[in-house]
């Protein structure tokens, strides 16, 4: 820890953690003096659109910001145009479809190399003009957060080839790791409507797409939920007793199988055969999902119940501080 950031440290600092989906935001508040938590306070607010704040929302967090002088807002990027590659040079961008000067991409710590598209950043700074941001975190970031702890925890098994998911309220973000290594990266929005790539936040968003190889849900090769045959691993066919999934259940099940399609059948990844699956759920999600992919995949499938708004002000804790 730097002498700034020790300084800092002994001051009351307040971290607040914003999550925006389509109908919702979602705010926690944590105030803290050193390693002390003072007050926490979570809050829901209902909003129009993703793409506009409630004035309620607005004049909440600023209220926020008045009460205490070190205040660190960060939000949780959950929007559709960014990905993960496994290799920290920029220039294997293109392999993957994805024009560099068009995004904006950060190496995380020599391992992988995670990137938003510039239409994502405008529509941050559009959002969030009027309470400003200290911080975003990518998806990626967080559940790398999460698989971290893991790891460290001597009490939880980790196989060599592990696929985990960090289920969140309109997203999925799924990695697959050797070790601490990325062979693959994939981020979906399982809303039932996105129009973030729609939106005008003034460049065009045609010009922003054009080389990133995005393609609509109908053509993601999920036809039907037990279309697996040519994923190792999966068995064709029904599973024990009847399963009841809601539509975003089975849109869950739907994009996860997608990835797994394009993780095996792309030569650009290290296919490696996956040994089990770990699910950290900030939503509480069916836990027929988890029986459903237990007899698709017929690996280990286990899941954790995680707050992604902990995680963020945890990481943005550790930013101020450093």
């Amino acid at each position: 820890m730097s002498l700034f950031g020790s300084v800092k440290k002994r001051m009351t600092n307040q971290f607040l953690a914003l999550i925006v989906e389509e109908k919702r935001c979602k705010v926690k508040q944590r105030v803290v003096r050193g390693d002390d938590t003072l007050f926490v306070e979570e809050s829901t607010f209902e909003i129009e659109s993703k793409d506009k704040l409630s004035i309620e929302v607005i004049d909440y967090i600023n209220r926020l910001q008045e009460e205490y002088q070190h205040t660190y807002i960060t939000l949780f990027l959950n929007t559709l145009g960014q990905g993960a590659i496994p290799t920290c040079d920029i220039e294997a961008l293109k392999k993957f479809s994805v024009d560099k000067d068009k995004v904006k991409a950060v190496c995380v710590e020599g391992r992988y190399l995670i990137y938003g598209t510039l239409i994502d950043i405008k529509w941050a700074d559009k959002t969030f003009a009027d309470i400003g941001l200290d911080f975003v975190f990518s998806p990626f970031l967080v559940l790398d957060y999460f698989i971290k702890k893991d790891i460290d925890d001597e009490d939880i098994e980790i196989d060599n080839i592990m696929l985990y998911v960090l289920s969140t309220g309109n997203a999925l973000t799924v990695m697959i790791m050797k070790d601490r290594d990325l062979l693959f990266g994939s981020f979906f929005n399982i809303a039932k409507d996105e129009n973030l790539l729609y939106t005008d936040y003034g460049e065009s968003s045609d010009d922003i797409f054009a080389e990133l190889d995005f393609v609509e849900d109908d053509e993601l090769l999920i036809e039907n939920l037990t279309d697996l045959d040519d994923v190792p691993g999966f068995e064709n066919g029904e599973p024990e007793g009847k399963l009841e999934l809601a539509e975003q259940d089975e849109r869950f099940v739907k994009y996860l199988s997608a990835a797994l399609k394009e993780f095996y059948s792309n030569d650009l990844y290290e296919s490696e055969f996956i040994q089990s699956v770990r699910i950290f759920d900030d939503v509480h999600i069916n836990p027929n999902i988890v029986k459903y992919l237990q007899n698709e995949l017929l690996l280990d499938v286990s899941s954790e119940n995680v707050s992604v708004r902990n995680a963020l002000i945890d990481l943005s804790r550790k930013e101020v501080f450093r």
